[in-house]
């Protein structure tokens, strides 16, 4: 006994394609604390005071896809049945449908700035290297007067002593200036020869 053939009722349309692509892209700008600014006054005295950096960054990405593809084309087949539901031209396409694919280049760009700030926390530090500092800076100053005045006590004694020789720059010559303020004047005290005129009154 055979039984009675069975037909698959199939559609021939065909079901929609459905397509989905994407990227992400992950960028992250670290920001990194390194040592604070110092300032050097000499004699191993080194301070460090409050900083704020900024730094600006940009960076770009670019997404290409090729080929390039704007559309795509998808068969519709003959949907045409019979009494019993099959399908009379099964494989017909009757056209294909244009689809757009959404496909395209694209281009991003990310400017942006990092801020930090930091602070010294013990402000006893602080103040006690400020205040080493500021003495260091006097003594500096005052090592350079002491070197001032040597050079200049020094510069009168070579030039009085070379003027008193007969020697001296020409006034052309661009060292003139070195002794140009230096005045030789006789010692206190010492009698310099000299002649006095005798009158005799009758």
């Amino acid at each position: 006994m055979f039984g009675s053939p069975v037909f698959a009722n199939t559609s021939n349309t065909a079901a929609p394609q459905a397509s989905a692509s994407g990227s992400v892209s992950n960028f992250a700008t670290q920001v990194l604390g390194g040592p604070m600014v110092e300032n050097s006054y000499g004699n191993g005295i080194i301070c460090s005071g409050p900083q704020m950096s900024i730094s600006p960054f940009a960076y770009s990405n670019l997404n290409i896809k090729r080929p390039m593809d704007y559309t795509y084309e998808t068969p519709y087949y003959d949907p045409s049945v019979d009494d019993d539901g099959n399908l009379t031209n099964a494989g017909e396409i009757l056209f294909y449908q244009e689809n757009y694919s959404g496909n395209k280049d694209s281009l991003g760009l990310n400017v942006g700035v990092a801020l930090t700030f930091n602070i010294p926390l013990d402000k006893r530090f602080q103040d006690a290297c400020l205040k080493s500092a500021t003495t260091q800076e006097k003594i500096q100053r005052q090592i350079l007067s002491k070197e001032r005045l040597n050079y200049e006590l020094a510069r009168l004694k070579n030039c009085g002593e070379l003027k008193l020789a007969g020697i001296e720059y020409a006034k052309s010559s661009i060292y003139h200036k070195l002794c140009e303020d230096v005045i030789v004047t006789p010692k206190k005290g010492q009698v310099l020869p000299h002649s006095h005129k005798l009158e005799i009154k009758n």
